[in-house]
């Protein structure tokens, strides 16, 4: 364990997730490598350009339109990197707790979160992280468009996730339209950073075997909130295991996280009520309910935590990413996206 790394329990009460057990919170120094850019990153250009970055090779182009409407996503050729070592047999029997219990999440994230120290490729940087169970939602019951940094402040809880299945459809390029988006599409969105492995690999059909006694392992996700996704980490063929035998896949999410000092305020709790009042007049359903929950525990919780990812410079500006979308396009065996969005995207 890297002496400059303190873990301990997270007590955070207004995460607004679904946390089927207790969570960790990393507080890594801004010395040594954590000082770095990490192995897997996101790089940023002007107007919303964002890069993510694996073991030095580009995993995912993205632009979000200024308005927040739409955006556009492009995969790179570059394979996942392997942020954590592979889980063997002896390691998974040695958690023994009860699978979906207290203790069982508590073993799986303490295992996790040292993993994620010692890695030597590493994902955590430097300042404050989050990691603990989620569950996901029903794609219908998310949020119907993301929040832009016009309105959310400096650091909102993460959404929760949804559509696993989602992975089974790898794509190398698409569009979101995020006013009118697909179910899958909505914030919280999960994307696997590779094809999903054949049913018949071994490791698939041994990790189905766990799935089906209930004690296969935590996949790891981390929230990237500019895009409003959880992109997965590790685990890419225990999610397809749980997929192939029709049960939740157990979630870990990662994030990043600030605390925001601020003073108690009679006006900005007067209209959370206010507005809680409004939206509940309007219908009670569920999805009203739970975005009003969260809108009330944060206006009412002070010095709130919300997360932020963090993003370096991308060297070369729009230059550099001209270059890098256009030889993409070049190297494509097949028209990825129509010539309106290729152009957009430049």
């Amino acid at each position: 364990m890297n002496p400059g790394v303190s873990i301990v329990a997270d007590d955070t009460r207004t995460w607004g997730l679904e946390t089927p057990g207790p969570g960790l919170l990393l507080h890594v120094p801004s010395t040594g490598r954590w000082a770095q850019r990490p192995s897997v990153h996101l790089d940023a250009a002007p107007d919303y350009r964002i890069r993510l970055r694996g073991m030095g090779q580009t995993l995912l182009w993205t632009r979000i339109d200024s308005y927040w409407d739409r955006s556009v996503f492009v995969r790179g050729v570059a394979s996942a990197p392997v942020v954590l070592p592979p889980l063997s047999a002896p390691e998974v029997r040695a958690v023994e707790a009860s699978p979906g219990s207290e203790a069982w999440w508590e073993a799986w994230s303490w295992r996790t979160a040292r993993a994620l120290v010692e890695s030597p490729l590493p994902v955590l940087h430097a300042g404050q992280w989050c990691l603990r169970p989620v569950r996901a939602i029903a794609a219908e019951k998310a949020e119907r468009h993301p929040v832009s940094p016009m309105e959310w402040g400096f650091g909102q809880p993460p959404m929760p996730p949804h559509s696993p299945d989602s992975l089974t459809r790898f794509r190398s390029a698409w569009r979101e339209d995020w006013w009118d988006p697909l179910p899958e599409q909505r914030p919280g969105g999960m994307l696997g950073l590779r094809a999903l492995s054949s049913p018949e690999d071994g490791r698939v059909k041994s990790w189905r075997k766990r799935a089906r006694d209930g004690t296969l392992p935590p996949v790891l996700l981390l929230f990237v909130d500019i895009l409003a996704k959880w992109v997965v980490l590790d685990g890419h063929d225990r999610l397809h295991a749980a997929l192939l035998e029709g049960v939740p896949p157990p979630l870990l999410g990662l994030w990043p996280f600030i605390v925001r000092p601020r003073p108690e305020s009679a006006a900005r709790e007067a209209g959370a009520l206010f507005s809680a009042e409004f939206q509940l007049r309007a219908g009670a359903t569920t999805e009203t309910v739970d975005r009003v929950n969260r809108m009330l525990l944060l206006s009412f919780s002070p010095d709130p935590k919300g997360t932020v990812s963090r993003a370096w410079p991308l060297q070369g500006g729009r230059g550099t990413w001209r270059e890098e979308v256009s030889a993409r396009r070049r190297s494509a065996q097949a028209a990825l996206l129509d010539d309106t969005d290729w152009d957009w995207l430049m």
